[in-house]
This record gives C-alpha cells, sequence and structure tokens, in this order.
C-alpha cells in the first residue's frame, strides 16, 4: 500500500473533519463524535480520542453522518438519457466523450468516488481517457476502472433490427476461438483495461423466450477458460454478463470474479459462487426503471410483460442470494440517470438485505471486488480521503443516501 512519507506528511496541512455519526466501512453500527485527520490526500487518523489544535483548519460535519465514498461496481459512464441507438449511430465518441465528463462530475457530486465502468458502447477509448483525466485533476470525477470493450462472439451484442448490408459501429470485441479471444484479451489490456467483461449470454443474438429477458448462449467452456486464464495471467479481473444459471455455472467453472445481472440464479450457484469467492452484482434498479420506461423511452406492451416478469423472477433471485454467504457489491447500470446510483441501496433493503450489509456492498465489499482495497472502502490512516456526509440514519432510512451533502475525494471537497 502507497503511503506517504515521514517529510511530505510533516509538511502537509492537516484538515480535521468531525463527523456526528460514523459509518467506517465495516462497523454494524455507527460510531459517535470521531475526528478524521486528512493530510494531502490521505486519512492519517481516524478516532474518539483525537485532539484538534487551536488554529486547525476544520469542517464541522457534527449534525451529518459520515461514511466513504461509495463505490459502483457496474456502470456505463459514456451513455446518456436518450434514444440509445441514436446515442451510437448519430454521436461522434468525442462528443459522448464530453457527455461522459458531465455524466462523471454529477456522479461524483451524488457520493460516488470510484465507479467500475463495464464498456463505453462503441465511444472509442473515451472510457480510459476520461479515467486519466480525472486522475491528473484535468476534471472532476470518480475514480475510475475501465473495460473500454466487452468481448463476445460472432453476432452477438450488437446493434440490432437494421439492414444486414449496413456497416454499424461495433459496441463490443467479436472474437471466436480460443486464438481470437486470447489475443482479443491482449489487446484489450494494452490498450489500457483494467477489467474485462465477457457477455455469457445475448438477447441481441437470439431471444429464447418471449415471456422474459433471455439470450443464447455465446462461447464454449474452452473459450470461457482461455479468456479467464489470459486475463488472470495479467493481473485482470474478469466481470462476467448472465442470464441464466447454466451461463452462471459456465463462468463460475471458467474462473470468473464477478457474475453481473445473474437474473435467474439458483441458491446452489450462489453457494458454489461463496465457496469459490466470486462476487454477485445483481443491478436491481436498472430493470425497474426499463419496466417502467423511465430509460430506453417508451416501451411496448409485450416489452412491459416479458420486463415486469424479468423483475419479478430477478427479485426472488435477489432474495434467494441473501440466503447464502455469496459476496454482493453494489453496482447500479444505471446509465442514463447519473447521479440516481443510491436508489439501488434502497432496492436492496427492501428486498431484504440488512441496512449494514448494504453500506459494506457500497464500500469495503465493492473495493475489494474492484482491487482498490488498500485505495478506498474504509474509513482508516493509510486510505484515500474519499468521504462523505448526509443527514438522517441509514441504518434507520437507506434513502437518506439520496441526499448527499458534502464529498471529498482525496482529500479534495468537491460538494460541501
Amino acid at each position: 500500500m502507497a503511503t506517504l512519507s515521514l517529510t511530505a506528511l510533516a509538511q502537509a496541512p492537516s484538515t480535521y473533519i468531525k463527523a456526528g455519526k460514523l459509518f467506517d466501512g465495516h462497523s454494524n453500527r455507527l460510531q459517535e463524535n470521531v475526528v478524521i485527520v486528512v493530510q494531502g490526500k490521505k486519512i492519517v487518523r481516524a478516532g474518539n480520542d483525537v485532539t484538534i489544535p487551536a488554529g486547525a483548519t476544520v469542517i464541522d460535519l457534527s449534525q451529518l453522518t459520515v461514511m466513504p465514498g461509495l463505490i459502483d461496481a457496474h456502470t456505463h459512464i459514456v451513455l446518456h438519457a436518450g434514444d440509445y441507438d441514436a446515442q451510437i449511430l448519430r454521436e461522434s465518441p468525442e462528443f459522448r466523450a464530453i457527455y461522459a465528463t458531465r455524466n462523471a462530475k454529477l456522479t461524483l457530486e451524488s457520493g460516488v468516488t470510484t465507479i467500475r465502468d463495464l464498456g463505453n458502447e462503441g465511444a472509442g477509448f473515451a472510457d480510459v481517457a476520461l479515467r486519466d483525466a480525472i486522475a491528473q485533476g484535468l476534471v472532476p470525477g470518480p475514480r475510475i476502472v475501465a473495460a473500454i470493450r466487452p468481448v463476445t462472439s460472432t453476432g452477438a451484442y450488437r446493434l440490432v433490427g437494421y439492414s444486414p448490408y449496413q456497416a454499424l459501429p461495433p459496441i463490443s470485441a467479436s472474437a471466436d476461438g480460443p486464438s481470437e479471444i486470447r489475443k482479443e484479451v491482449r489487446r484489450l489490456i494494452a490498450d489500457g483495461a483494467d477489467v474485462l467483461k465477457i457477455y455469457m449470454e445475448s438477447y441481441e443474438k437470439r431471444q429464447l423466450r418471449e415471456d422474459r429477458l433471455s439470450g443464447a448462449m455465446n462461447y464454449s467452456q474452452e473459450e470461457l477458460n482461455v479468456l479467464t486464464e489470459e486475463a488472470h495471467r495479467a493481473g485482470v479481473r474478469v466481470a462476467a454478463h448472465t442470464y441464466s444459471d447454466e451461463a452462471a455455472r459456465m463462468a463460475i467453472a471458467a474462473g470468473v470474479d464477478s457474475i453481473e445481472h445473474g437474473l435467474y440464479l439458483q441458491t446452489d450457484t450462489f453457494r458454489l459462487m461463496a465457496e469459490k469467492g466470486i462476487y454477485y452484482v445483481p443491478t436491481l434498479l436498472v430493470y425497474e426503471l426499463w419496466r417502467d420506461a423511465k430509460i430506453f423511452g417508451a416501451i411496448t406492451p409485450e416489452n412491459k410483460i416479458r420486463l415486469t416478469n424479468t423483475v419479478n423472477e430477478h427479485t426472488t433471485t435477489f432474495k434467494r442470494a441473501l440466503t447464502t454467504s455469496v459476496k454482493i457489491a453494489f453496482g447500479t447500470d444505471t446509465f442514463e440517470l447519473p447521479g440516481t446510483n443510491a436508489e439501488e441501496l434502497e432496492l436492496m433493503v427492501r428486498y431484504g438485505m440488512k441496512a449494514a450489509d448494504s453500506l459494506r456492498s457500497a464500500t469495503s465489499i465493492s473495493a475489494a471486488l474492484l482491487d482498490v482495497s488498500d485505495i478506498t472502502g474504509t474509513i482508516e490512516a493509510g486510505k484515500s480521503a474519499d468521504i462523505i456526509a448526509f443527514r438522517g440514519d441509514p441504518f434507520d432510512d437507506i434513502r437518506s443516501l439520496q441526499h448527499v451533502l458534502f464529498v471529498m475525494k482525496e482529500g479534495r471537497v468537491f460538494k460541501q
């Protein structure tokens, strides 16, 4: 873990943050009257016994609840409200990068200080460019773990409904067979991907059922094994987009690091994931917003039925997960509504998750999934000063997190 030198710490001015109540990213309860000492970008101390010297710089949050910045493990920061196809067909990657910059600012101001962005939907290298610009302090936004583009088989994850004679912009990287897949993984990592995303099944390729979202399988077990092996060889984790239990089982056998969505998983599958240390990122909110026509625009009556059934089954699946010890990470996928990320926590609690567990899912657990636990996810000495504050007690009302009043990232205040 990177630490400041003693000389640098001695020279850096200290800021003392008075927290009325504190969730540290680990505990089952809120601590009271804690002082957090920040020097430069780091937390150097946090506790009830900290003495604030006369004349010190103080940020008084004594009337608020303080916690680590939220970590959203499933986003698409380059997308925005409006027709999905039109964004890809009519907007340049440069225009979409500007939209992403605006989305990043809104996301940070809502209290999300780190995101894992799982595909920029055909916007070139806008996600890694934004990641680097934020890291260099050129624009405000959350810390970004970027995938660039998902890996799929030919004919999977693509724009549909157009003439086959039309050359459409790709929204994924097509790779077939072990050799092509290995090469594509290497190419993505060379291009700057921090994480690999694999589409296990895609309804864009072939919808298998009319009554709920479903998709044809994209890869054989051998192909999946190669993708995961090659990514892990380079120290890069793998996120698997899955709907069915069958697809999840194949991904688990290949050794992926997380199952995304997992709409129809069974209890035994969650137990197997827990045994192997594979995370579940349910993304509940996006399907409810889609069902209610709050993203993608109006939907047909047939799609309304399909999405209603999907949401009902997805909710049941999430409740199954809660009966096991699988690690559940916070991810929203609500790409068109930046700043609404905390609404996912409301659904997680509504469907049976304990408030403390939901808070951990959005802090220390997501940090572990993203492999940034040495940087963020908890309030403790040595961690990045990623700190947010709001009114109320999230253990009593998780919706209080939807109204963040204070945001600090890496020791810099972005909202107060």
